[in-house]
């Protein structure tokens, strides 16, 4: 299985799958981005969202599917719908959740935006639940900017560990990504460059896709041209649990 897979007043919130509400999928004003959302077949997805201004917060979370087709899923709470509209007051937070009920699973990603141009971040909390097993394994990511173009994911691929990704291009123009891989040591031992379309979004394991970083730990880093394509990580124990992978902007 795969790794990835194996996202009225002041705090109220509305679900909505209106065209009406839609805006164009990449607004370019610093919006931030969650590049995975699984929703189903025992994984759900928890983003938290805080108003980090000094004056209460509009806020819009898209949900999209690979393409930048609307990505409709059931909310706990709020129903059914593809994007989650509210106002926070100063300090304020709102925890936006999907089922994770259905038989079948949802991918895609989520960007935010604050209508009113105020400073809203927040995190997403991946959390999968298996039958017979007493625990939920849980990792919590942070929301990415849209405009990461260069940045570091330490990686790890020893010893039973697997290190997953998701990344995402939120922008109407297709983005080139260079990607270089080192050894603790500093030493690089692979380059590759692959394209994104817009709005195109992928998750997979490194060692699916770059079988080279197989027994192997370091870092990969990436750049983007023209724009930017944020990217998250996961770290998979062989024995079931997982946690992020911190990705590192600079």
């Amino acid at each position: 299985m795969h790794r990835f897979l194996a996202l009225a007043l002041l705090v109220s919130s509305t679900c909505c799958a209106a065209d009406k509400w839609r805006t164009n999928l990449w607004v370019g004003v610093d919006s931030d981005v969650l590049p995975q959302v699984a929703d189903g077949a025992y994984w759900k997805t928890s983003i938290t969202l805080v108003n980090m201004d000094t004056e209460p917060a509009q806020y819009k979370l898209e949900f999209f599917r690979n393409g930048g087709g609307a990505l409709t899923l059931d909310f706990v709470g709020l129903g059914r719908g593809s994007f989650v509209y509210g106002t926070l007051p100063v300090n304020g937070s709102f925890v936006i959740e999907t089922s994770g009920t259905s038989a079948t699973l949802s991918q895609g990603f989520a960007i935010l935006t604050s209508p009113n141009y105020k400073d809203v971040s927040g995190y997403g909390i991946f959390r999968q639940r298996l039958p017979g097993r007493a625990q939920d394994f849980e990792a919590v990511v942070p929301l990415c900017n849209e405009f990461d173009d260069d940045y570091i994911l330490p990686f790890d691929n020893t010893a039973g560990y697997t290190t997953s990704m998701a990344i995402v291009n939120p922008s109407d123009s297709t983005q080139t990504v260079t990607v270089a891989f080192y050894d603790t040591a500093g030493n690089r031992f692979l380059l590759d460059q692959f394209t994104l379309n817009p709005y195109e979004q992928a998750a997979y394991e490194l060692t699916s896709k770059w079988p080279q970083t197989n027994g192997k730990r370091g870092t990969a880093v990436f750049q983007v041209s023209p724009w930017g394509a944020p990217v998250l990580g996961l770290r998979f124990n062989w024995t079931g649990p997982f946690t992020s992978s911190h990705t590192l902007s600079r």
